[in-house]
């Protein structure tokens, strides 16, 4: 009887099998970057997680478009059409709060200061530091989240063909052929040693890892 395991194969390295993988890896930002957003609606604008959940939901969405050793940008990819006008400057938008205000603290949206405490008579009695943040607008969450939609439309457009494609070819291997495919490589690990510090390389090779009683 055949195992679960025995009934996958993973595609050999092909320039369709590399493209799906890089289509496959952006569409998993900009799902990850929906269903953030859709938690900060759920939270609402007034809950504390708003601003939390709104600032991964730009992380994850701007990932695709950002320099990466081992994927192609998704901005950069010729299988990718420009952004319609009404959504171009909204991207522009959250491209820069990312740049200078989630990833660097370096917007007027965050504003430290020094700030004194003054007794009934106006001495001074204590000195704090605070920090004020204007979170993500709800008007601007509104367009994010419709950004979002629209690109995850378009990556999903752009991936229908070349799945059809792999399908095909598929289809013409014979099973001597396929059994000799590599499968996943998982690995298992104790969470003592959770590490992101190894490169994603093309053979596919994933690590669990896990908590042990001690």
């Amino acid at each position: 009887m055949a195992t679960p395991e025995s009934r996958i194969a993973v595609l050999p390295t092909r320039p369709e099998t590399r493209l799906l993988v890089t289509l496959t890896s952006h569409a998993s930002d900009l799902s990850e970057a929906a269903h953030t957003l859709r938690s900060a609606f759920e939270a609402g604008e007034s809950s504390e997680l708003w601003l939390p959940l709104t600032s991964h939901a730009v992380t994850a969405y701007i990932r695709p478009f950002i320099h990466s050793n081992v994927r192609a940008r998704l901005d950069e990819m010729p299988e990718i059409p420009a952004l319609p006008p009404s959504l171009a400057g909204v991207h522009e938008k959250i491209r820069k709060y990312r740049n200078t205000t989630v990833a660097h603290s370096q917007s007027e949206l965050i504003l430290p200061i020094p700030v004194a405490f003054l007794d009934a008579e106006g001495r001074g009695v204590k000195v704090s530091g605070i920090s004020i943040i204007h979170p993500m607008p709800l008007a601007i969450a509104e367009s994010f989240s419709d950004l979002i939609s629209v690109m995850e439309d378009i990556v999903d457009q752009a991936t229908q063909p070349v799945l059809e494609s792999l399908r095909v070819w598929l289809q013409g291997q014979a099973p001597e052929t396929i059994k000799d495919w590599d499968h996943p490589d998982f690995i298992h690990a104790t969470d003592s040693d959770f590490s992101a510090a190894n490169r994603r390389k093309p053979a596919p090779r994933f690590t669990a890892y896990w908590h042990v009683q001690p």
